[in-house]
């Protein structure tokens, strides 16, 4: 690189130091010479100098041995102090020097990982910011090394006050390289900004690989060679070799290189990822689930609507909506839905497939009843609710439909759309969900028009919607799931060691009551006999019952299932609901499949009639189902108490709580309680000391993970 030496001359540490020290000699050699020297009264001769003639003018004391030994020393003696006083007075030039690269690479280091932290929270603008701080600290830092000739650098380090200057100096270097790299990342974010290109209908395959695909390549590669050769030179520094003032700079780089090597190889795969998703090996097809979060389902909200996305060479070929009772209506076979389901419907299809807690299981359920309603092999499916598109209009701005006579924006999106589905009073076409299909291909037209300062900000609420599962992704390829898996945007119920809960809401009949239902979760624990005790209370608020959009206003009836650590069992529950309900299918079986994967999980199945719950296993944790039924206008709350094995429960404590993709929570407390002796060291999050308890509140946008180290 230019401006960074990145092998350092192709000289190792330790051969650097030893020629270093033999430069000071030859040139402290070079100034007052390798010999002593003989003085005469008018003329020296050198020592060994071949120089034979007399000394015709000396006296009888300069005569003496000793005398002219001691006369001999003098020159050395006043060259030495010469370089002494040239060092003296250069030395505190070089301890300004020294303190000013301090300062500045201390700069440069606090900027640099700001500029990280900015990059994982995908803040690109102040992420761009620090990096140009960083590089701009480090660049001064080095500047003030160039007064500094190499020889001097040299001499330097062989002094107790301004030992370390080389090592300081490869600091620098090292910093630079990283500084570097992070620029690299920087260009990747400017050719993030060109992405709108990914939705032209113009694009090619080409144009997408030259400005998007090859520049990303090329600045990974930068970056990861950049931080190869920082690697090199912080090991060839010794800290026993650095001052105090460069040893803790040093010491806290070489700490977090390997998490800057670790978002290069995130990066990396995250483009490999890209690259295959978007179709650069070959055309896929993925199924896109319209979920609406007003009606809750185990894996989202219910889809009445789909559209099926086409991609190639890394850009949007082809994109078609269509209403999801159409499939539907074309699977010849007879299924028989879940047991809380059969009062509603007589036979299963695709838009009640969602119907486990773990979206992988259920796109799979998903992708195969759209394939026996007629349509093609898929190669993924996605679910995408009205959270991720009220994020995109505040981005893009509102969209009229003039045919509609409506304006969306990010405020109103979700009501008007399901006010012109379920009346359709601006639709003359027959097809109430038409309003969906006409918006799509408008959106995308309006996200590919996205100015160079917009597309960032889309990006980062794509990750804030995955995050939240307001946006999951399942694929059928096994590498690219493997990676939605690595990256927690799969929509997987998550695996863990250590204590697990996630409260799940299926809407059955509840129209889109679930806008209005306002949801609040409290959970008290304790230890009692090495188990951990929960008590969960679950509150819901109708809010609904005088809107004038008569789906709000339904009466909010949910089959739930509280997910648990395997093995856990229920110690009581009060509250739920024991409602009558009718199987429409009932005596009608004969001729009826049954769907394999869906009789595996009913047969896990153990109901207690007295207490109307029914304990049941899946995705390798034990359920409680029960039904919850709140009119409009009121609030219910359903309690229940349960013991997690001890097998879950060590002093290192780790409970996950997992949000429903769509359930919106005002409000999640967690409380331990201080009994049995039972003592807290620490927390992450900070947890609140209590007199009877610790406690933890959360908005519960994302999920909980809680980790607490006890006494």
């Amino acid at each position: 690189m230019s401006a960074v030496r990145r092998s350092m001359d192709g000289v190792r540490p330790k051969e650097r130091q030893k020629n270093d020290t033999k430069g000071l000699i030859e040139e402290l050699n070079s100034v007052v010479g390798d010999r002593p020297q003989r003085i005469g009264l008018h003329r020296t001769s050198w020592v060994n100098s071949g120089d034979t003639r007399p000394h015709t003018t000396s006296s009888k004391l300069f005569r003496s041995p000793t005398t002219r030994a001691i006369l001999s020393l003098i020159p050395w003696l006043i060259g030495a102090g010469l370089v002494v006083s040239g060092l003296l007075y250069v030395s505190k030039q070089g301890a300004e020097i020294k303190a000013r690269i301090i300062s500045n690479a201390g700069a440069a280091v606090k900027n640099l990982f700001d500029a990280r932290d900015n990059l994982l929270l995908f803040d690109f603008e102040n992420a761009q910011k620090d990096l140009t701080s960083a590089r701009d600290s480090f660049e001064k830092a080095e500047k003030s090394l160039k007064p500094l000739t190499p020889g001097m650098i040299r001499l330097f380090s062989h002094l107790p006050t301004l030992g370390s200057l080389g090592a300081g100096r490869d600091l620098l270097d090292a910093g630079l390289l990283i500084s570097d790299a992070g620029m690299a990342f920087s260009d990747a974010i400017t050719i993030v900004e060109k992405a709108g290109i990914l939705a032209r209908a113009t694009s090619t395959k080409e144009l997408v690989n030259e400005q998007i695909f090859k520049p990303l390549d090329e600045a990974i590669k930068r970056a990861e060679q950049d931080i190869l050769d920082a690697e090199s030179i912080m090991g060839g520094i010794s800290s026993d070799d650095v001052s105090e003032a460069y040893r803790v700079q040093l010491n806290y780089v070489r700490e977090q290189l390997p998490e800057f090597q670790a978002l290069i190889t995130s990066a990396r795969d995250g483009l490999t990822f890209l690259k295959s998703a978007l179709g650069s090996d070959r055309p896929r097809q993925y199924l896109i689930l319209f979920a609406n979060s007003s009606e809750l389902r185990p894996a989202g909200g219910f889809p009445g609507s789909y559209g099926l996305l086409t991609v190639e060479g890394g850009h949007i070929k082809d994109f078609q909506t269509d209403d999801i009772y159409n499939p539907d209506g074309q699977i010849k076979e007879k299924i028989i839905p879940p047991r809380e389901l059969q009062h509603i419907t007589k036979t299963w299809g695709m838009r009640d497939a969602g119907w486990w807690a773990d979206f992988p299981t259920s796109a799979k359920k998903v992708a195969e009843l759209y394939q026996r309603g007629g349509g093609t092999s898929i190669d993924g499916v996605f679910s995408i609710d009205p959270e991720f598109l009220s994020a995109i209009l505040k981005v893009t701005g509102p969209i009229t439909l003039n045919d509609y006579k409506l304006t969306l924006n990010s405020n109103n999106v979700v009501a008007e759309l399901q006010r012109e589905i379920e009346y359709a009073k601006n639709n003359t076409t027959g097809q109430p969900k038409k309003v969906i299909m006409d918006l799509a291909p408008i959106m995308l037209e309006k996200i590919s028009q996205l100015s160079e300062e917009k597309l960032p900000i889309l990006a980062k609420e794509l990750m804030s919607a995955l995050k939240s599962r307001s946006v999951m992704m399942f694929f059928s390829d096994t590498k690219l799931e493997k990676y939605a898996l690595s990256q927690q945007f799969s929509g997987s119920v998550k695996e863990t060691d250590g204590d697990y809960l996630n409260v799940n809401i299926a809407n059955v009949k509840g129209s889109k009551s679930d806008a209005v239902t306002d949801t609040t979760m409290k959970v008290e624990s304790w230890l009692e006999d090495g188990n951990m005790i929960h008590r969960l209370t679950l509150t819901r608020r109708h809010d609904g019952g005088f809107s004038p959009y008569a789906f709000y206003n339904q009466t909010n009836q949910s089959w739930i299932r509280v997910l648990v650590p395997e093995g856990s069992t229920l110690r009581g529950i009060s509250g739920n609901a024991d409602p009558v309900l009718k199987s429409l299918i009932e005596g009608t079986k004969t001729g009826m499949q049954e769907d394999a994967d869906l009789a595996k999980l009913e047969e896990t199945y153990s109901t207690d009639r007295e207490k109307s719950v029914t304990t049941l296993k899946e995705s390798g944790k034990t359920g409680f189902g029960f039904w919850m039924i709140i009119p409009a206008g009121a609030t219910k709350s359903v309690q229940l108490e349960y013991a997690v094995p001890a097998k879950y429960v060590s002093s290192n404590y780790h409970l996950i709580i997992q949000r429903q993709s769509g359930l919106r929570v005002s409000n999640l407390e967690f409380t331990l309680q201080k009994r049995f002796g039972s003592n807290i060291r620490s927390s992450v999050p900070s947890m609140t000391d209590w007199p009877d308890s610790w406690r933890l509140t959360s908005d519960f946008n994302e999920d909980l993970d809680l980790k607490v180290t006890m006494e």
